[in-house]
């Protein structure tokens, strides 16, 4: 087998406990978001909101980097592991200590709404446990066990959020519900990370000199200026529109990019790797990128528009009555998630190659855009405001990906390739959707939203299992057909899956 293929295979078999993982977290996300956004309401998720910008800002300084530093540093010992370790300690105890006597301060005059300090002050002790789980994340991840990572996670995330969080909410709790499925889903996660490390986790002199540290502080400032980019919006709709306004942006964001985030996620954590362990194959990266990124948008390209395109059912039907204000927010933030899912893969790569400073000029100048962008556009409506959001990060994407194919000499004819399947099929799940829409408006005005969103379901599905069957080449493409090819010579019991058999030989004709 040749390296190239060495690459991808690898990244694939670990892939497989990120996938577990991921599908398991995809649907208690979207379960335990439903639950509780309809027992609380936006006002409580926009109040939590507030905290949760700031702890996940700090925690991004508290880190300092290090969970990437110690992944990528080809020459890892216990020593450097422990320093790491009472350094996050340190900085997250003083971080922690800090948010909690400034909460008021931090209310008041970045988010306007001094009601949202209690939540934040409570939030403040987070950023300890945190520090600790970015240690045990970086030693498992390095050694590949993704297995405990996931399992640990999702896990985690259940008892956290659908049994402490959901039981607090019907108790009526209102946003300390939120608190306290942030905090069990936090600190198991942390104790089994911990207790399943394949190498101890101890505290060592958090003052010694540490070898990665320049590199980590580039990661910081790569860290921060994605938060920047992720939460300005927020941030601003929060300061501009108020609680309730912000929990409707949230919740809307919510439903396409965590589903993107647990995806991307857990590709970034095999990629990093990867590419650090592959930094003189440029022809084995290009493989697994392209891959990748063909795998990622022939699912997020359509079922992100579809969603975007069928936003009123989707929202009344999950959400109910107290959110139909987020509708209109969702074919934008659907856009962006889409750009968003394609441009995150290129980070790791760049990051695993010892380029991480790309990036963060990249996204430096993206945040310099973004700012005057979202402030123009927030003095006309909250819609304008995802509106601007999804064309920074179209705009973010286009940027990064030429960076990366300049460093491991793709070409635009590749990347247009790996991406004309997805696109096609974006098309028909749009299409399917806008006439759906017309449809149901047509003759079945008012109708059940169940109903109206099921149609659209099973026509787009069909359609696109019609072309499946019609084209496969052109909707898989090279790299899936050559992927589907590998998998089905690895599980031959893969063949007896209807449709598998016709796709694989498609695959076999196509390699030939």
């Amino acid at each position: 087998m040749s390296e190239a293929s060495s690459i991808t295979g690898r990244a694939f078999r670990a892939l497989k406990w990120n996938y577990i993982g991921t599908i398991g977290r995809i649907v208690a996300t979207f379960a335990s978001q439903i639950i509780l956004a309809r027992l609380l309401g936006p006002e409580p998720f926009g109040t939590f909101g507030y905290a949760f910008l700031t702890v996940s800002l700090v925690s991004l300084i508290v880190e300092m980097g290090l969970q990437h530093a110690l992944i990528q540093t080809q020459d890892l010992t216990d020593e450097m592991i422990a320093v790491s370790c009472g350094r996050l300690m340190l900085v997250g105890s003083l971080a922690s200590l800090i948010v909690f006597v400034l909460a008021d301060q931090i209310a008041l005059h970045a988010f306007a709404n001094p009601a949202a300090a209690p939540v934040i002050r409570a939030m403040a002790p987070s950023l300890i446990v945190s520090a600790g789980i970015s240690a045990a994340t970086a030693i498992l991840s390095r050694d590949i066990e993704f297995k405990v990572v996931q399992l640990s996670a999702l896990g985690a995330y259940i008892i956290g959020y659908m049994i402490i969080g959901v039981v607090a909410a019907a108790l009526g709790l209102g946003v300390w519900s939120l608190v306290l499925a942030w905090y069990g889903c936090t600190v198991i996660t942390l104790i089994v990370m911990i207790y399943y490390s394949p190498r101890a986790v101890r505290l060592g002199n958090p003052f010694r000199k540490l070898s990665i540290t320049r590199f980590g502080n580039v990661i910081m400032l790569t860290n921060v200026v994605n938060w920047a980019i992720d939460s300005t919006a927020h941030v601003i709709v929060g300061r501009t529109f108020g609680a309730g306004a912000l929990g409707q942006f949230t919740v809307a964001n919510n439903l396409v990019k965590t589903p993107s985030d647990h995806l991307i996620r857990n590709l970034q954590t095999v990629l990093l790797p990867l590419a650090s362990r592959a930094q003189d194959n440029d022809a084995g990266l290009r493989r697994a990128y392209l891959t990748v990124i063909a795998g990622v948008a022939a699912i997020v390209f359509p079922t992100f528009l579809f969603i975007g395109v069928m936003a009123e059912p989707t929202v009344t039907l999950l959400l109910g009555s107290k959110w139909t204000s987020a509708a209109p927010l969702l074919l934008p933030l659907a856009l962006g998630a889409i750009a968003h899912s394609i441009e995150a893969l290129c980070g790791p790569v760049l990051t695993g190659r010892g380029d991480p400073g790309v990036e963060l000029n990249v996204k430096a100048f993206t945040l310099l855009l973004m700012v005057p962008v979202l402030l123009v556009t927030s003095q006309w409506s909250i819609v304008a405001v995802a509106w601007g959001l999804a064309f920074v990060f179209v705009v973010r994407w286009f940027w990064m990906n030429a960076a990366l194919m300049k460093r491991i000499d793709l070409s635009y004819a590749e990347v247009g390739q790996a991406l004309r399947g997805p696109v096609f099929l974006a098309a028909i799940a749009g299409g399917v959707g806008a006439l759906v829409n017309m449809a149901h408006a047509a003759y079945l005005p008012g109708g059940p939203a169940l109903v109206h969103l099921l149609l659209g379901v099973v026509v787009a599905s069909a359609v696109i299992i019609g072309a499946l069957a019609w084209a496969p080449t052109m909707v898989l493409g090279r790299q899936l057909l050559q992927l589907l090819e590998q998998l089905c010579a690895t599980h031959p019991g893969l063949i007896r899956v209807p449709g598998v058999r016709h796709l694989a030989e498609s695959a076999r004709r196509f390699a030939a």
